[in-house]
């Protein structure tokens, strides 16, 4: 599995990062999670790993990433990658989801609530 975590907040990325490597279980993720600061630096992961998951804030210094996920969409229009839409300004969330998000997580995350994707997801497999 290949996930790319877009947040300018370094330590919340780094946080998320260990739980998800803990979380799936996920053996190297040198290779398997990358965290960025950046929407430029996230689009360019995007296109070189082809992500089966992307979390992506909203605030980042070279835009906003609701705008981003259509963008996100288009790379890779043939693999459909689960994106998370993570925000504070719960007021994103209707447009988060039109724009093509799959889930939205309320800042401050909730490991719990990130959990609950993942489980939801495998229930439904």
């Amino acid at each position: 599995m290949k996930i790319v975590i877009i947040e300018d907040e370094r330590d919340l990325g780094v946080l998320m990062r260990n739980f998800l490597v803990r979380q799936l279980n996920i053996k190297t993720p040198e290779g398997s999670i990358r965290v960025v600061a950046s929407l430029t630096e996230g689009l360019e992961c995007v296109r070189d790993m082809c992500p089966d998951w992307i979390f992506i804030d909203n605030n980042l210094p070279d835009g906003k990433g609701v705008e981003a996920i259509m963008n996100i969409r288009e790379v890779h229009p043939s693999k459909r990658a689960k994106v998370v839409m993570m925000s504070a300004m719960t007021n994103l969330r209707d447009e988060a989801f039109r724009n093509g998000a799959d889930f939205f997580l309320d800042k401050p995350i909730s490991f719990v609530e990130v959990k609950n994707i993942f489980t939801k997801l495998n229930g439904e497999a």
